[in-house]
């Protein structure tokens, strides 16, 4: 009996699985290729549903034998039914859906007025497919997942991009392609931008928040219409725009960092900061004296502070039958960052030992770091719709970065200590606000001619800025000696004081700039022709504030509180600084391009850009007759480029690109300045030439529909006259940096990019293997057989500064649109590459700086409540990755034992170890 039933089960089911059958298929917008996620598709007469994965799939299993109709109503398509069947055993039935989005608009506008904007996955990877140069295009729905809230951290997700994390631990300057951050530049909507530091032209990307973007564009060729000054590539920072309805999307999130959970942040009195300095206030002929100067700014507490906190809000619609579109959107950053610093000071020249160079140590200075930062960022966009061939655009961007700095550190000097731990040691104290913006406003119009003429046109008028008023350091000094009772050490007295600065420093970058691009097209047979002319003029007016108080004091004056320390004003700042200058310069281009299509495989772009550069100077506080000064440098720079695309296929092509370009010298380092670094003095180089590259680059481009895409390329570059910032040896024993032309480089690397997604799952991976030679001259400076100090030069290939071999990204993603669950999991790694150049070298080893390579490892998730609601996290730095910076050179017997925790490896020298923690973020969205 138990046998037969047995028998009658298991044929029952195979009963089942012969009547048994899948139906699948994939779900796509037709126009643009897009996989449509969390698509609900129904068998009705099974009362069956199954949901669209990351990939626009979707599967039913088990269906028995027969004929169904298959339907989806989705809001905002077109409704869909279609008819499928399963006919034999086993059987796959395949359907895909093409849904159609319904627009209400005017059919003339909606069919010539609508764009791509990219702001999905798919959509993105078509403005990659049909661009002409090569670029890289994240959209703001990957954006959006990433577990980053600043434009210059998702930047380090992109291929071939590697970014340096200041002090905060957030990133500020990328890289492109091993190409220092002054080889870049970066645009908003198309149109370049003034940098707010205050010696150079590349911006700092953490200004921006993340959430304002609705695409982020990495250009890596230049077409004749671009401006031609980046050997690296470009950052276009796409910002949103007014959709077909109305649009409202809010955001609002708390969290904290993990250093801030476990310690006490320091901050002083941010109100105290007197915005001029005494010269600026009473002129520079005042002689002010210490009343005249805040104490309350070097007043430090310690508490634990607010959470992080962030806010955004969005809103955009169209009107007059979606002629008058309105976009509006702000967003407003709070964080609150610990970090420490280990920072040990070498001398700027090596100890010269019997057959070779010996690294020295001088110092070692623990640095704590507590940094709080307000990012305020506010966009709004008006564009009219005149008709299907007219239409112009005003748009107003402010992004603004206000930072308070407090950093405490002490300096145990190797001259001033008998042992480790003993001798004198200096505490410093200092107080840094730094309030950085850019503003633009930029109205725009496109416009159809006839049957073959278009024209575009842009008025710019851009500003950006810098303010670090009143940066305030106190310096004290304690002596300590050994304590025979504990076996430690104890200090003899209190601290007396050994210095006190103020500085103030502030600077302005104002452009106003015209942009003209006329274009006719027309066909002969079955071959398209596009003849482009235009050009671009900019007036650009930069400013720099610079003035120092150095105070005195009587030796050996104890130092209880600054509001009872006792100063006396050393000189009355320094109205004839080099450091204070007014610049200008006149940027005017041209260029003239040819579009061939030449039938359906071959799209060639062709063409040449010329630039003309004026750029001036004037240190006016300097008396006249000062050497150099004034300054004028003129340049014209022929600029040619040619874009070749072959389609393979419908998915996939060819893509060549060949491009001149240049980069000009930052306004500061051509003025010959000197400025106080962090660690080392910097100067100017008036004889600073501008740097020239020819550029070569070929992709293989596969896009096999939605989100997935697959591209294999290979870079070269040959850059003329490279700017590197190498140490310098003066007659004083300081140690010196200043930007110098180091001869000709190569730079040449391989790119991998990779995306697949497969229903609830997907991964995204590129790697980038960059190798860059220059060959540099270093001093070689050695104890001779003779007893003599001896120094010869000898020459060999390195990096360039800032070029890490290696740079990979992989995400590993899930989705499951049943739940409305998004998980990200994001590595990076960021191999090896040069901080700071060496004037001295040995043949059998390195006395530059490097960063050591790293694994930073980040978690997203986003989890919908409901149609308008979601919860997301943002978890980074899980591994707590810390910066190493450290000389590839091995410590002697001596190093060791003076300074054990910049030796514990025995093949380097540690100079520099930065932490920064975790940190967390939770929040809440709302989207209409």
């Amino acid at each position: 009996m138990q046998k037969l039933l047995i028998s009658l089960l298991l044929l029952l089911m195979g009963t089942v699985d012969l009547y048994a059958g899948t139906i699948r298929g994939r779900i796509h917008d037709p126009g643009t290729g897009e996989a449509l996620a969390g698509i609900v598709v129904e068998i009705r007469v099974l009362n069956r549903v199954a949901l669209s994965g990351l990939d626009g799939s979707y599967v039913f299993k088990h269906v028995p034998k027969g004929s169904y109709m298959v339907t989806v109503n989705a809001l905002s398509f077109a409704a869909f039914s279609g008819q499928v069947g399963l006919e034999v055993v086993d059987a796959t039935a395949v359907l895909d859906i093409p849904l159609v989005p319904q627009r209400k608009s005017l059919l003339e506008v909606a069919v010539t007025g609508w764009r791509n904007s990219g702001a999905t996955d798919a959509g993105a990877r078509q403005l990659e497919k049909n661009a002409d140069n090569i670029l890289n295009i994240l959209s703001t729905r990957q954006i959006l997942l990433m577990p980053d809230v600043t434009v210059a951290n998702v930047l380090r997700r992109m291929s071939g991009v590697t970014v340096d994390r200041g002090s905060s631990g957030e990133g500020r300057y990328p890289v492109i392609r091993g190409m220092d951050k002054r080889y870049n530049y970066t645009l908003i909507n198309g149109i370049k931008i003034p940098s707010p530091d205050d010696k150079n032209r590349y911006v700092p990307m953490d200004l921006f928040p993340s959430e304002m973007l609705q695409r982020l564009e990495v250009i890596k060729s230049l077409t004749p219409d671009m401006e031609g000054d980046a050997i690296g590539g470009v950052m276009n920072l796409v910002l949103k725009d007014a959709p077909d309805r109305l649009m409202v999307n809010a955001q609002g999130a708390l969290g904290y960092s993990q250093p801030v959970l476990s310690q006490s942040f320091v901050s002083f009195d941010h109100g105290a900061v007197n915005p001029k300095s005494p010269g600026e206030i009473d002129g520079s002929g005042y002689i002010p004296s210490y009343s005249d100067f805040s104490y309350r700014n070097l007043e430090f507490s310690s508490a634990h502070p607010l959470p992080d906190g962030q806010l955004g809000l969005t809103i955009g619609n169209r009107w007059f039958d979606h002629k008058l579109g309105v976009l509006v959107s702000g967003s407003f950053q709070s964080t609150d960052r610990i970090s420490k610093d280990l920072f040990f000071s070498l001398s700027p020249q090596p100890d010269p030992v019997p057959g070779g160079t010996q690294p020295e140590i001088t110092d070692e200075e623990p640095r704590m770091y507590s940094i709080h930062e307000d990012r305020l960022g506010a966009h709004a966009k008006i564009d009219y719709r005149f008709n299907a061939r007219n239409r112009i655009s005003l748009y107003t961007v402010l992004m603004q970065l206000n930072t308070y700095q407090t950093r405490y550190y002490s300096d145990s000097s190797e001259t001033q200590r008998s042992a480790p731990g003993l001798g004198v040691v200096d505490y410093d104290y200092r107080s840094v606000t730094n309030l950085q913006s850019i503003y633009n406003a930029t109205l725009q119009g496109d416009h159809v001619i006839g049957d073959h003429w278009t024209v575009g046109w842009s008025a710019v008028y851009s500003h950006a800025g810098q303010r670090t008023p009143d940066r305030a350091e106190l310096t004290t000094q304690q002596t300590f000696v050994p304590d025979t009772v504990s076996h430690g050490t104890v200090a003899t007295g209190v601290p007396i004081l050994a210095g006190l600065q103020r500085i103030w420093q502030h600077n302005s970058d104002q452009d106003v700039a015209g942009y003209l691009n006329i274009h006719y097209r027309f066909k002969l047979g079955p071959q398209s022709f596009d003849i482009g002319v235009g050009g671009m003029a900019r007036h650009k007016e930069r400013s720099n504030y610079y003035n120092e108080y150095d105070f005195s004091y009587l030796s050996n004056t104890p130092f209880t509180n600054i509001q009872d320390a006792a100063f006396t004003i050393k000189n009355s700042g320094t109205p004839e600084s080099p450091n204070s200058y007014d610049a200008t310069e006149n940027i005017s281009a041209g260029y003239g391009e040819i579009r061939w299509l030449a039938g359906s495989r071959w799209n060639i772009l062709a063409g040449v850009r010329f630039e003309s550069t004026n750029q001036s100077y004037d240190q006016y506080e300097l008396p006249a007759g000062t050497f150099a000064k004034t300054g004028t440098v003129t340049y014209l720079d022929p600029l040619p480029s040619v874009q070749v695309k072959y389609k393979l296929g419908e998915k996939s092509a060819l893509h060549l690109a060949y491009f001149s370009s240049i980069s000009r010298p930052g306004f500061f380092e051509i003025v010959p300045y000197v400025f106080p670094g962090e660690y080392y003095t910097e100067e100017g180089n008036y004889m600073l030439r501008h740097v020239k590259a020819n550029n070569i680059d070929l992709r293989y481009e596969l896009f096999p529909g939605g989100a997935d895409q697959l591209l294999l390329g290979v870079f070269y570059k040959n850059i003329q006259n490279p700017i590197e910032y190498v140490y310098e040896r003066p007659a004083t024993s300081e140690s010196v940096i200043e930007p110098e032309n180091v001869g000709t480089a190569t730079n040449l690397g391989a790119e991998f990019v990779y995306t697949h997604y497969f229903h609830k799952f997907g991964i995204s991976a590129n790697y980038t293997y960059t190798h860059s030679e220059i060959p540099t001259s270093y001093k070689y400076y050695y104890h001779s057989a003779y007893g003599n100090d001896t120094v010869t030069y000898f020459t060999k290939n390195r990096p360039l500064q800032g070029q890490a071999a290696h740079i990979g990204n992989l995400s590993l993603l899930y989705k499951d649109p049943t739940i409305g669950l998004e998980l990200q999991l994001a590595t990076i790694y960021t191999g090896r590459h040069i901080t700071y150049l060496s004037q001295y070298g040995a043949p059998n080893g390195d006395l530059d700086y490097w960063q050591r390579g790293e694994v930073i490892e980040d978690f997203s998730g986003e989890k919908s409540l409901g149609r308008h609601f979601s919860i997301y996290v943002k978890l980074n730095n899980l591994l707590n990755t810390a910066d190493i910076i450290e000389m590839l050179y091995p410590p002697s017997a001596y190093q060791k034992a003076v300074w054990p925790d910049a030796s514990r490896r025995g093949d380097r020298t540690l100079v520099e170890k930065k932490q920064f923690g975790q940190t967390y973020l939770a929040g809440l969205r709302y989207h209409l």
